[in-house]
């Protein structure tokens, strides 16, 4: 549980500035990747290696994502999945990702519906990343 609560808190810090400044800070998440990478390495998760490197797809596709889109989707999702990843293994960064992408969808949906913003607005989704890692904490 007090994993969860470090990944919690992670997001959290990256959440605020992604949603305020539109930039994500990568010592916070560089940090916490290295602390997944260490735990891994002391024995406190109980994946094995091939399962770990496995966990880092999401975030590697964002990246992948990034380059295609000429960073639309940006760098920085592609470092916090991997950290996502990294915390809680490939099937709970899945359903994180699902989540988040579920919510960030309604919401933006909803805002164009009622012309609140334009379709060239840009969105942060780390917040809505750290909401889809609250929903998952919570089943």
């Amino acid at each position: 549980m007090w994993i969860e609560i470090v990944l919690f808190l992670l997001l959290g810090v990256c959440a605020v500035s992604d949603g305020i400044k539109k930039e994500i800070p990568l010592a916070p998440v560089w940090a916490g990747i290295l602390f997944a990478v260490l735990l891994h390495a002391a024995g406190v998760f109980e994946e094995k290696w091939p399962a770990v490197v496995l966990s880092v797809l999401p975030g590697a596709a964002f990246w992948l994502l990034s380059l295609l889109t000429a960073e639309k989707v940006g760098y920085g999702d592609g470092w916090i999945l991997v950290m996502i990843g990294l915390f809680t293994g490939l099937r709970r960064c899945f359903l994180i990702l699902l989540v988040g992408l579920m919510a960030e969808s309604a919401v933006v949906l909803i805002l164009l519906a009622v012309r609140k913003i334009s379709t060239d607005r840009e969105v942060p989704f780390v917040p809505f990343l750290l909401m889809g890692m609250g929903v998952v904490m919570w089943l």
